[in-house]
């Protein structure tokens, strides 16, 4: 068995199994096995679906993408970065997100938007 973990937690596993008259596994398909649980539980970890707030409030899936992103402690300049848009675009988009949830700051616009996901 090879272990899926999805935000911290063991989710499932990869299960694999061979007739009674065949070889066992090599040491390489274990490898490979290894491999691919581990490129799967990175998506799961990055597979995040929006709140029902952010929803009901209208966000765009651009501004889900930055909240999300401000949620990992990045400053504008490094968001920008990240999703190749100008540092004026991130500022614009963060205004729109604080009127569109009611928020004057990044913490509050976090808290709001996690509070149904957890």
């Amino acid at each position: 068995m090879a272990p899926l973990v999805g935000r911290g937690k063991v989710i499932g596993g990869v299960y694999f199994l061979r007739e009674k008259q065949d070889l066992a596994f090599f040491d390489r398909e274990m490898l490979q096995v290894s491999a691919l649980c581990h490129h799967l539980s990175v998506q799961f970890a990055t597979l995040q679906l929006p709140s029902q707030a952010a929803v009901a409030k209208g966000l765009t899936p651009r501004e889900l993408d930055i909240a999300e992103i401000v949620a990992q402690g990045l400053t504008n300049r490094e968001i920008a970065a990240r999703l190749y848009i100008s540092h004026d675009a991130v500022k614009q988009a963060l205004k729109r997100i604080f009127r569109k949830l009611g928020v004057s700051a990044r913490l509050a616009m976090v808290a709001k938007i996690s509070k149904t996901q957890n």
